[in-house]
């Protein structure tokens, strides 16, 4: 009986194509941001409000507390929590 031969591919290595050079910009070091801490925006008067979603309008009040807190992660829960009892406060107060 005859043996199976194994069949083996060769692979040619292949050198990356040198880079184009890209104009030198300078580069920022360090961002500096405003910290703004300030309440959410009040919701308009009945007669502007058109319907928006609810999960729409707590993600917009979260993202202020994130950006009142200086855009520092870590208390995403706590903000969004908090955006939902903001939210329902709101809401029951029409």
């Amino acid at each position: 009986m005859a043996k199976k031969q194994s069949i083996v591919k060769e692979t040619a290595v292949t050198v990356p194509a040198a880079r184009t050079a890209k104009p030198k910009t300078p580069r920022v070091k360090a961002a500096q941001h405003k910290v703004v801490v300030s309440e959410p925006v009040a919701m308009p008067a009945a007669a502007d409000v058109h319907v928006e979603n609810p999960h729409d309008v707590i993600a917009k009040i979260a993202y202020s507390y994130w950006e009142a807190r200086g855009r520092v992660g870590g208390a995403e829960m706590e903000d969004w929590t908090r955006a939902e009892q903001e939210y329902r406060q709101r809401a029951s107060s029409k």
